[in-house]
């Protein structure tokens, strides 16, 4: 099985991001289940800021990642919650997930933003430089125990970090 293609999201993808997500996330105790309807919000109020999706051999999508504008203390600042990583269940634990992670995050970083939220598995996205900051925290107090920041440029923001609208 060779290593899958990272590109960027094309016209067209749409649907088969949608149902790439509604299949990732079906199985996962903790999913609200309208993950995908998130990613289609986001696309549609143009906060989508960065979509990349993981294609094999044939040219189908087998993973996917979003990331959105975020604000701190309701100011704009660089920052981007990343949700949600999704790879197609019979291709996941083979790092898939990982390079979207890490693509996402390099291409973040070369346009200049300032560092990305996430909300999950603390020990799964501490593996990518995501950590506690003191003085930085949720707009949830729901999301507090699984967020995680990293900080591009080694700063500490401080303040509360609001995701994009589609969040709710």
């Amino acid at each position: 099985m060779s290593d899958p293609t990272i590109r960027a999201e094309a016209p067209g993808d749409e649907a088969a991001i949608y149902n790439l997500i509604a299949q990732a996330f079906a199985p996962m105790p903790f999913a609200d289940g309208d993950e995908q309807d998130l990613v289609d919000a986001l696309r549609a109020d143009g906060d989508l800021a960065l979509s990349l999706v993981a294609v094999d051999a044939d040219g189908a999508i087998i993973g996917h990642i979003g990331f959105s504008p975020a604000t701190i203390d309701d100011a704009a600042c660089g920052w981007f919650q990343m949700a949600p990583v999704s790879v197609c269940p019979p291709r996941q634990h083979q790092g898939i997930g990982s390079a979207l992670i890490e693509a996402g995050l390099a291409r973040l970083r070369e346009q200049g933003a300032s560092g990305v939220a996430v909300v999950g598995n603390p020990a799964y996205y501490e593996r990518f430089g995501f950590r506690v900051i003191d003085g930085l925290a949720p707009a949830s107090e729901h999301d507090q125990a699984y967020f995680r920041a990293h900080a591009f440029d080694g700063s500490a923001p401080r303040g509360t970090l609001r995701y994009a609208r589609a969040f709710g």
